[in-house]
C-alpha cells in the first residue's frame, strides 16, 4: 500500500461515487451520525468489487467484547480461501473508544501499538470501511490509522447550499423535479445528502419514472402513515397542540426521527429570528430582496417566497425575543439528551414533557 502523509478528505459523497475503480480507497471512514449515507457507501463498495469479477468476503465487525481481536485477524492475516475482503465496522465510536482511551488496559494498548505497526502494510486485496458515528474523529483516531485512510464528513447544508446539493443528487440519480415538487421537497425534506438520496430513490422505486410532480412526492414521501418533521415543527411554532401530538404518534423509537425534528426546528427558529429583524429594520415590511439575502430564498419560486413570507408573519407573532432564547436553550438541552443515547419509551416521555414546556412558553407569549 502506498504510504500517505495525511488522511485524504473527500469533500463530497459524489466524488467518492465517481472515483475510478483502480483508485478506490482501501481504508475509508465515514464520519457522521446518518447511517443511511454509510449504507450508500457500503453498497457502492460492494457493487464496485462485484464488477471486478473476483470473489470476495464481506465481514461485519460490531462493538462487542472480543471483536477488536477479530478485526486484527481479518485485517492483517492473509486468507487462502478469500484473499479479497470487504471489512465493515459499524458503531465506530463505541468500537474504537477502548482502543483510543489514554488510560486503556494493557490489552488495548498492545492492540493500539500492533494496529499502528501493521496498518501501513495492509494487503491490497483488503478493503476496510468504518462508520465513525459522531460529528468528528479525535486526533488519536488518525494516529491509530497512521493517516493511511481516506474519509468523508458531511457538512451542514445551509439555505445557500441546498440548490447545488439537490441538483447534484438529481444528476446522480438521473431524475427531475417539477418546480412545485422541488419547492415542496426542499421545504419538507431534512437538509442533508442522505435524506435527499433516500427520498429520490424511494420515488424511483415506487413510481418507476424519471420526472416527478407535486402529487408524486406527496403520495410517496409524505403519506399519512409517516411522520413529517417539517409539519410537526409548523404545528409547534403555530401553537397547534392537538395536531402536534396527533402527528407525534407516528414517531418511531429510532432517534433519527427526533433528531431530524430538532434540526428542522433549529432552522425554523433561525428563520423566525431573521424575519423579525427584517421587519424591525423595514418598518414592518419584508422586502423580497432582503428576504432573499438573509433567508437565502433567491432560488425559490415567487409562489414559494410569498407563501414563506406569509407563514413566517403568522409564526413570528407567537414569539418574543425572550421566548426565542428559551426555545434555543430547550433545543440545546434536547440535542444533548438524544445524542447521548436517550431512546425508546424513556425518550418518548422526555420528548413529550419538553414539548409541553414549549407549548407553555408559546401560551405565555400569547397571553402577554
Amino acid at each position: 500500500m502506498e504510504t500517505k502523509k495525511t488522511a485524504k478528505e473527500f469533500p463530497s459523497l459524489f466524488q467518492l461515487f465517481k472515483t475510478p475503480t483502480k483508485e478506490l480507497p482501501q481504508i475509508f471512514t465515514f464520519v457522521g451520525e446518518d447511517s443511511y449515507e454509510f449504507e450508500l457507501i457500503t453498497d457502492f463498495y460492494k457493487d464496485t468489487l462485484e464488477k471486478q469479477g473476483e470473489t470476495f468476503e464481506i465481514i461485519v465487525i460490531v462493538a462487542e467484547g472480543g471483536d477488536q481481536n477479530k478485526l486484527f485477524a481479518e485485517l492483517f492475516t492473509p486468507d487462502m480461501f478469500f484473499p479479497k475482503k470487504l471489512i465493515i465496522v459499524k458503531h465506530g465510536t463505541a468500537f474504537f473508544k477502548p482502543i483510543l482511551d489514554p488510560k486503556a488496559s494493557t490489552e488495548y494498548r498492545d492492540f493500539n501499538a500492533g494496529f499502528k505497526k501493521n496498518i501501513t502494510s495492509v494487503s491490497d486485496k483488503v478493503f476496510f470501511l468504518v462508520h465513525y458515528d459522531s460529528k468528528d474523529v479525535p486526533a488519536s483516531f488518525n494516529t491509530l490509522f497512521q493517516n493511511q485512510h481516506s474519509f468523508y464528513k458531511p457538512k451542514i447544508l445551509y439555505q445557500s447550499d441546498i440548490t447545488k446539493t439537490l441538483r447534484e443528487v438529481l444528476e446522480q440519480e438521473h431524475v427531475q423535479l417539477e418546480q412545485d415538487a422541488w419547492d415542496e421537497f426542499v421545504h419538507k425534506i431534512p437538509a442533508n445528502i442522505g435524506a435527499y438520496l433516500k427520498s429520490i430513490r424511494k420515488l424511483k422505486q415506487y413510481l418507476n419514472k424519471t420526472k416527478f410532480n407535486l402529487d408524486d412526492i406527496n403520495a410517496i414521501l409524505f403519506n399519512q402513515t409517516m411522520v413529517n418533521p417539517s409539519t410537526l415543527v409548523e404545528y409547534l411554532v403555530q401553537g397547534r397542540k392537538t395536531e402536534f401530538f396527533k402527528e407525534f404518534t407516528k414517531f418511531t423509537d429510532d432517534n433519527g426521527d427526533i433528531l431530524s425534528f430538532l434540526t428542522r426546528l433549529l432552522y425554523k427558529l433561525d428563520e423566525i429570528r431573521k424575519f423579525r429583524i427584517i421587519r424591525t429594520k423595514h418598518n414592518g415590511e419584508v422586502p423580497i430582496p432582503v428576504m432573499d439575502e438573509l433567508l437565502k430564498t433567491g432560488n425559490f419560486s415567487e409562489g414559494r417566497k410569498n407563501f414563506m413570507r406569509k407563514q413566517l408573519a403568522i409564526e413570528s407573532k407567537h414569539f418574543t425575543e425572550k421566548s426565542l432564547n428559551d426555545f434555543y436553550e430547550l433545543l440545546i438541552e434536547m440535542n444533548i439528551k438524544f445524542k447521548s443515547g436517550l431512546r425508546n419509551e424513556e425518550g418518548r416521555i422526555y420528548f413529550s414533557q419538553k414539548m409541553m414546556d414549549a407549548f407553555r412558553m408559546l401560551q405565555q407569549t400569547s397571553s402577554n
